[in-house]
């Protein structure tokens, strides 16, 4: 037999050939992936440019590009209310499109109709009657009958409403879903908690930011807490999940920015709350002047004082969630309304408008045709919808 001797195959080259070959796909897929991400940063980068240009853009006209009959008006107490608004009055509530279309309508008898709106629903109280009724875009979807006269409601964007009732030496606070479903109760008095000055839902439901004022020791107090009525709430005493004493102080306005971010406006101080479960103070800001009036959207919270100096009537301060000044401005229009809207701020009267960007910049500044009754936003930062006592007018800004 002849025995061949054993060979050692030389895989030198072809390894060498494999690195090479990996090593030159590797840096092919680098060079596409860099090419990505510069592609990527010049959109992103063109992007913040059109929005910035687009943002501090300089309107000085308008043009009505569209306007339709407003018929059957049943007061002139009209809200906004997406694309459509809410008008109202002793007698009943009704919505409309901006085509002039009646979306719904409702007949009541109240003494002194309380609505508000968020989102896509709506509530109707009477003050000091018993009834609420609670609408979404598509008509009504619950009612409510409460034993004893309702003192306030609010409502949050997916419907639920939190009213405060008079229970003489009590003060009861129900939670309803938006088909009229009591979700919970907990009663107040004066001596373990206060009186109920304001109140507030986050926008799914789950947390309640009431501010409570309550005398100690003869010093006049005010308490910011928070309830969570989810199930980080069920273990607490009352749902009650954390708040803030403050003294001297009355707070008359509370709301959410969103689910995580809640602010109080004092007489005194502006207070900024953070946290999805257990909201916790993260900002408190002293303020040294009267408070005219307070409005807030998704990102922002507006203070605006009277001045009457010779740079204008108003001065507005403009807050961002962290709870800094993010812009301020001085304007002089006897304003009917004031509101955020795609970056920018619309203070508007029924004969004149102005709008400037949320740094303080001032956009836009004009008189309307007509009288107007409502201005509404749209999704175009440049379009807006003018209610009048007879048409829906959308007009364009140039």
């Amino acid at each position: 037999m002849t025995i061949v001797p054993f060979k050692k195959k030389n895989t030198k080259g072809k390894e060498k050939g494999r690195v090479a070959y990996w090593g030159k796909l590797y840096a092919h897929r680098a060079r596409i992936a860099l090419f990505i991400l510069i592609v990527l940063a010049a959109i992103v980068t063109v992007f913040l440019i059109i929005r910035h240009q687009m943002k501090n853009r300089v309107y000085d006209s308008y043009e009505v590009v569209s306007t339709v009959e407003r018929s059957g008006a049943i007061s002139s107490q009209v809200l906004a209310f997406g694309s459509s608004f809410i008008s109202y009055n002793d007698d009943g509530i009704r919505c409309t499109d901006a085509s002039g279309k009646d979306v719904w309508n409702h007949p009541y008898e109240m003494q002194s109709p309380m609505v508000k709106v968020n989102g896509s629903y709506v509530a109707v109280a009477d003050k000091n009657g018993r009834n609420i009724y609670i609408f979404s875009s598509s008509g009504l979807v619950g009612t409510v009958e409460t034993t004893d006269p309702i003192d306030s409601i609010t409502l949050s964007q997916s419907g639920e409403v939190l009213a405060v009732v008079d229970g003489g030496n009590v003060t009861p606070i129900y939670l309803y879903a938006s088909n009229g479903t009591m979700l919970v109760s907990f009663r107040t008095t004066m001596s373990k908690s206060g009186y109920p000055m304001s109140l507030a839902i986050s926008d799914d439901g789950k947390l309640v930011e009431i501010a409570y004022l309550y005398m100690d020791s003869a010093t006049l107090m005010s308490k910011v807490a928070f309830y969570n009525f989810g199930e980080v709430g069920q273990n607490k005493a009352d749902n009650l999940v954390g708040g803030n004493d403050y003294q001297g102080e009355v707070v008359p306005v509370v709301g959410f920015l969103d689910n995580a971010t809640a602010f109080a406006v004092g007489t005194g101080r502006i207070m900024f709350y953070e946290g999805k479960e257990t909201p916790r103070n993260t900002s408190d800001s002293m303020i040294y002047d009267k408070i005219h009036s307070v409005f807030y959207g998704s990102e922002h919270v507006g203070l605006v004082f009277v001045e009457n100096n010779a740079d204008g009537r108003y001065r507005m301060d403009v807050y961002a969630k962290n709870g800094k000044i993010s812009g301020q401005l001085q304007f002089d229009l006897e304003y009917a309304n004031v509101f955020f809207s795609n970056g920018r701020i619309v203070i508007y009267n029924a004969s004149s408008c102005l709008i400037y960007t949320t740094e303080g910049k001032l956009v836009y500044e004009g008189d309307f045709d007509d009288a107007v009754i409502l201005m509404m936003p749209t999704a175009n930062a440049a379009k807006y919808i003018l209610v009048t006592g007879d048409s829906i007018d959308t007009i364009q800004l140039r």
